[in-house]
This record gives C-alpha cells, structure tokens and sequence, in this order.
C-alpha cells in the first residue's frame, strides 16, 4: 500500500509540464503566462463520456473565460491520433487541445494515474484533473479526482474566478 502522498501545491510554482499542442508547437509551464490566469484541464482520454461532456462544456464557455482573461489548454496522454478523433467528434473548435501528456510529469502535479482497463484505454492514462494557474505561474486553485466521477464543472471553475476577482491578493486555499 502506497502510503506517500505528492506535496501539496496551491500557492506553490506549478512544476514543469511540457506537452505538444494539437494546433502545433508546445504547451511549457515554465513559459511566461499573458493571461491573469491559465485553466489547465486534464482529461482522461477519447473513451471518457464525462471527459467528453467537460470538453464540450470547455468549449462552449471558452468566450466566457476568455472575459475574464484565462487561458485554457486541454490535454490527455492520447496520442495524436486520438485527439484529433476527438476534436472533430465534438466540435471543439475553441478549445486547445495537448496531446501525449508524460505521466510522469503530470505525477508531480499531483494527478492519479490509473492503468488500462478496457482495450480502448491508453495504458496508462491520468484521471481529471483542473488547475487554475495565475499568471506569475503559481498554481491558485486545484480540482483533482481519482476517477471519472465527481469532477468539477467549469462552470463552477467560472463562479470561483467571478468569487475570487474582487479579493485578488487573497492567498490560495488549501496552501497552508
């Protein structure tokens, strides 16, 4: 039994994550942020209806975070291929979409990684995850579940940020 659990990392340089974007060119963590925050989403995979359904509700609300100046970038560890299926399947046609994400990097975020089940499954592939990163590359907040289920609406992600403006200099709970 696995008894050591990741840092925690709210209030903390996020670690670095690099991964390549289905639009071309790389996604780095270490880059310099333009934006008053980054939504990093990671998703479990093309067969994940609840990945789809999150994606989906990404896309449609993409204006909506993009007024409140956040960047937002998707990415799962399928491959090039599968993500591209993906996209054309739903339509996502504002998101930005990261491909083959290291598993071994996103273990220093703190993620679940779970082995292939079904022969669909990648095999092995991150739960969902959300990290709301400020623009300093300091994670703010994050959401991160250990299965499909229960995971955070991002709608509910678009509240805390209409919560969270008007109390900027707040510290970022869960840092303590």
């Amino acid at each position: 039994m696995q008894t050591n659990y990741p840092n925690r990392i709210t209030g903390t340089a996020i670690p670095e994550l690099t991964f390549e974007l289905l639009s071309g060119g790389q996604w780095n963590s270490q880059a310099k942020m333009h934006y008053a925050f980054t939504l990093l989403t990671i998703y479990r995979g093309m067969w994940c209806g609840h990945c789809k359904h999150q994606l989906m509700e990404l896309n449609r609300l993409h204006d909506e975070f993009s007024a409140r100046n956040v960047n937002m970038v998707a990415v799962s560890a399928d491959t090039l291929e599968r993500a591209s299926s993906t996209v054309v399947e739903l339509n996502l046609d504002k998101l930005e979409i990261g491909i083959n994400l290291p598993i071994e990097q996103a273990r220093l975020l703190g993620v679940f990684v779970s082995k292939q089940v079904k022969p669909i499954e990648m095999p092995l592939f991150c739960e969902p995850a959300s990290f709301l990163i400020r623009e300093d590359g300091t994670v703010f907040a994050a959401w991160i579940a250990s299965n499909a289920f229960a995971r955070t609406e991002p709608a509910d992600i678009l509240a805390y940020l209409d919560f969270v403006k008007d109390n900027a200099a707040r510290p970022p709970r869960g840092s303590a």
